[in-house]
């Protein structure tokens, strides 16, 4: 993948964390597929299908997990777990959204120790753009920040000023050709799910505030990241979460699980830690 792509990360089954998340994707394909077949009565392939995308979702959420908060590998597996219940009611996950997400906080954070090259800048725009075409137009603003803020952070990467250029382009042509089709951004209406599903991603504050320097190395470079970079990354990600579940609600927070579940499921397991050390101190 290296000569095509700076921001892949190799899975070395290996490592143990690496190879339980590998277990645990099989475990819950397997599972999901099973489920689909003998219990809702899928057919073969569809069950299949369903076995695929409940193990890509609870990758994500482990693989975006590590990337909000490198320094925490065995707090990534939390959300995975917080996934699993609910596979039973998101089916299906937006698994694209979860990769531009996945794509976003490395070209910010370069966990791989080195900066976003020219296909992976080319393959985030066109990705933004199929999202925003399906409606999910938080993609394009996203993107926009993204790129602005790795031309800008620590080692700045100045080629991206011409992709921050060409999206905003495509941006402005789309609404011009086709914005009068575009329905009205509005707040959904109130029910019992909503107000969790807003509130409980306020939990990874407490990993934003967190003090100190990020001891996790580039995988490349080996080199301490940068915490203006992983600060920035998660700012991001956190705010495309919130905004979007704010202007889009349950649809929203359902497209966007396995990312939901890693701001919650880190949140969670930073305020137990905390708690933990209140405790031991007094």
């Amino acid at each position: 993948m290296h000569p095509l792509t700076t921001i892949a990360r190799p899975i070395d089954p290996s490592y143990p964390t690496n190879r339980a998340i590998n277990i645990l994707m099989l475990l819950i394909s397997t599972g999901a597929a099973a489920y689909s077949s003998l219990y809702l009565g899928a057919a073969l392939f569809a069950a299949l299908l369903q076995g695929f995308v409940a193990g890509i979702a609870i990758f994500f959420a482990w693989a975006i997990s590590r990337e909000l908060d490198p320094d925490s590998e065995y707090a990534a597996f939390l959300p995975a777990l917080i996934c699993i219940p609910l596979l039973i009611i998101v089916p299906e996950p937006g698994l694209l959204i979860s990769l531009f997400l996945l794509l976003l906080l490395r070209i910010v954070n370069r966990t791989t120790g080195q900066s976003a090259g020219v296909l992976d800048s080319a393959a985030l725009l066109l990705l933004t753009g199929w999202l925003v075409i399906g409606g999910f137009w938080v993609a394009g603003l996203a993107a926009v920040a993204a790129l602005i803020l790795d031309g800008h952070l620590k080692g700045p990467n100045p080629r991206q000023l011409w992709f921050v250029t060409l999206l905003i382009i495509g941006m402005f042509a789309y609404l011009s050709l086709f914005g009068s089709t575009l329905t009205a951004l509005s707040l959904p209406a109130a029910s019992w799910l909503f107000i969790p599903m807003l509130i409980t991603p306020l939990l990874f504050i407490s990993v934003i505030i967190r003090k100190g320097r990020i001891l996790s190395g580039g995988d490349q470079s080996g080199e301490p990241l940068d915490r203006g970079r992983v600060q920035a990354a998660r700012l991001l990600v956190f705010s495309v979460v919130m905004v979007a579940i704010a202007t889009g609600g349950e649809g929203a927070a359902a497209l966007l699980m396995p990312v939901w579940a890693a701001l919650v499921g880190l949140g969670m397991y930073e305020c137990v830690i905390r708690i933990g050390k209140g405790l031991r101190v007094g």
